[in-house]
C-alpha cells in the first residue's frame, strides 16, 4: 500500500518480497512476451495472420484459450495484443505505462480513466532544474513551471 494526501492505495505487487531481501528468480523474458514482441511488429509490417499466429501461441501457452481467427485488419490485430499484453502482465511495473506511452494512447486512456485529474502533459515528468541549468539549450516539459 501507499500512501498518498491522506488517502491509502492499494497496488499489486507480483514480487514483492516479505523479508529484507529477494530470494527467488525473476523471469526478465518470458516466452509469452517473446511472441507478443513478435506479434506487434508482424501486425505494424502488415502481416496480420501471421501476427495471430503469435497472438494464438500465447493464448495456448495459457491453457489453451480460444484461438483468434483470421481475417483481422491490422488495428484490429494491435488492439488484441494490446490487450494480450494487458493480460499477460498484470501487475508487473511499468508494462501498461509504458505500453501507453510508445503508442501515444496515454492521454485518451487516462484522461478517460482519471478525467479530474489528468492532464495531457503528464506523460512527461519534469527535467531537473539542476540539468536546465547546466544546459540552456534545454526546455523545460511542458506543464511544469520553470
Amino acid at each position: 500500500t501507499v500512501s498518498y494526501q491522506n488517502e491509502l492505495y492499494y497496488y499489486p505487487a507480483k514480487y514483492e518480497p516479505l523479508g529484507g531481501s529477494i530470494n527467488q528468480y525473476s523471469i526478465m523474458l518470458r516466452l509469452g512476451e517473446q511472441y507478443l514482441i513478435r506479434a506487434e511488429a508482424r501486425a505494424e509490417q502488415d502481416m496480420p495472420n501471421e501476427a495471430l499466429e503469435d497472438l494464438n501461441k500465447v493464448r495456448t501457452l495459457h491453457g489453451n484459450l480460444d484461438a483468434y481467427a483470421s481475417g483481422m485488419n491490422k488495428e484490429e490485430v494491435l488492439d488484441k495484443v494490446f490487450e494480450e499484453r494487458q493480460v499477460e502482465f498484470i501487475g508487473e511495473w511499468g508494462h501498461r505505462w509504458l505500453d501507453l506511452k510508445r503508442t501515444g494512447k496515454a492521454d485518451a486512456v487516462l484522461s478517460a480513466l482519471k478525467p479530474q485529474t489528468w492532464e495531457s502533459t503528464d506523460v512527461l515528468w519534469p527535467i531537473n532544474n539542476s540539468e536546465l541549468q547546466s544546459n540552456p539549450k534545454l526546455e523545460q516539459n511542458p506543464g511544469y513551471n520553470d
